[in-house]
């Protein structure tokens, strides 16, 4: 990957330009640490037209790349790697950086508005970066990290992909002795939720939901709901599906989300839309069980 240009540099809190044009900063949730940056002026503007996998798009010139600053993707992580890109790459206008002419397919992109999207995803806990080096995306992973986000959180936990068997002789499988009885507690139901905006733009904003498992048993499926005062709406959600009927939303889990551990979370992504203002959800549910907020 050729180096980047200056126009890249890290910015310290994470920004979105307002129809004024000027700064404005997240409204609420702690600042994002990943940066917001322009594309340099060599870019092209197309529209990615197919998504192959977390990092690798087919653009409307014809083209496909591999977007540079992205590892591959973790096999525990990898559909909802792809569930991301086409929420938010598939059918939308981005920008190309034609970049080194020896890297036949790998290209930086930006999304419309500004935001490189390789140190996007990483600092979602979506992929990992390629770019040891370069502190923006060490911030963007060790932040994704320490909040649990993606494949950091459960059932991933960063693991990376199982190395290949080369054939060695592997060591004994040791049997654990078996469980001493215990006395059987009743399963007890619990959830609590938090809600972030993690990004924000003047017709719109991207948001977090993370649902964190606090009963005594395992979540195996769940529904959760909320209900906009706003006049919000959702137009793109990943790690769930979305429903929505007036106010009142529904984001029911995908095969690899189903599952929730005691005293796991699980985050649900969201994009939407707002009217002239965008207040946070006052009450969440998880299988018509009422939720503690966060």
């Amino acid at each position: 990957m050729r180096p980047r240009s200056t126009v890249l540099a890290m910015a310290a809190i994470f920004l979105v330009t307002g129809c004024t044009g000027s700064p404005v900063p997240i409204a609420s949730g702690p600042p994002s640490t990943h940066r917001l940056v322009a594309p340099p002026t060599i870019a092209n503007t197309l529209t990615v037209q197919g998504v192959e996998d977390g990092r690798t798009v087919l653009l409307s010139d014809g083209t496909r790349i591999r977007i540079a600053g992205l590892a591959a993707p973790e096999e525990c992580w990898a559909k909802a790697a792809t569930a991301f890109a086409k929420a938010f790459l598939l059918d939308k206008s981005v920008k190309v950086d034609p970049g080194d002419p020896a890297v036949v397919d790998e290209a930086p992109l930006w999304l419309e508005d500004g935001t490189e999207y390789a140190l996007f995803a990483v600092s979602q806990g979506v992929l990992r970066g390629d770019s040891p080096h370069d502190p923006a995306f060490q911030e963007a992973e060790v932040a994704a990290t320490k909040s649990g986000l993606g494949l950091w959180g459960d059932p991933c936990r960063g693991q990376a992909k199982p190395p290949a068997t080369t054939g060695q002789p592997q060591p004994p499988v040791v049997t654990a002795p078996s469980p001493v009885p215990t006395t059987t507690v009743p399963a007890v139901f619990g959830c609590a939720v938090s809600y972030r905006v993690t990004h924000r733009w003047n017709i719109g904003y991207n948001a977090d939901v993370t649902i964190t498992n606090t009963g005594n048993t395992p979540i195996s499926g769940w529904t959760l709901r909320w209900t906009f005062t706003g006049g919000q709406v959702v137009t793109d959600m990943w790690n769930a599906t979305s429903k929505q009927s007036g106010a009142e939303v529904s984001a029911t889990n995908v095969s690899y989300t189903a599952n929730i551990p005691v005293g796991g979370k699980q985050v649900v992504g969201y994009t939407g839309s707002y009217r002239a203002y965008n207040p946070a959800p006052a009450a969440f549910s998880l299988n018509d069980h009422p939720c503690q907020i966060r």
